[in-house]
């Protein structure tokens, strides 16, 4: 995983492999770490996610209810069924704020972390 930040509190997350019990631990505590006061929103580009288990799931809930809580919004990028169609199984997709592309996301909260 990579991390991006820009001056307008914006960051960018991207995932890369499987998001399951052994990785995301490690994207929890990534994103937990970021300061909470300076935080206003978090992409997490899941383009390149290969395989979404119950554990990437949980963790993406989580997270979402963490970013709430901050005050900061959450948008996941996601154009492939491997975060898509489990998010839609489970009736879980109408509670995140998903684009297809980085740039989508990017325009709609009207931010752009470095390197983005």
């Amino acid at each position: 995983m990579t991390l991006a930040a820009g001056d307008d509190g914006c960051v960018l997350a991207t995932v890369v492999g499987e998001l399951d019990a052994a990785t995301a631990p490690a994207l929890d505590a990534e994103i937990r770490a970021l300061p909470a006061g300076e935080t206003t929103a978090l992409v997490l580009d899941l383009t390149r996610v290969g395989f979404c288990a119950a554990a990437g799931i949980s963790t993406l809930l989580d997270l979402l209810e963490h970013t709430n809580s901050m005050g900061a919004s959450l948008a996941l990028v996601a154009d492939s069924t491997p975060v898509i169609r489990p998010l839609e199984l489970l009736g879980l997709a109408d509670r995140f704020t998903m684009f297809p592309s980085r740039s989508a996301a990017l325009a709609s909260l009207g931010t752009a972390p470095a390197g983005s």
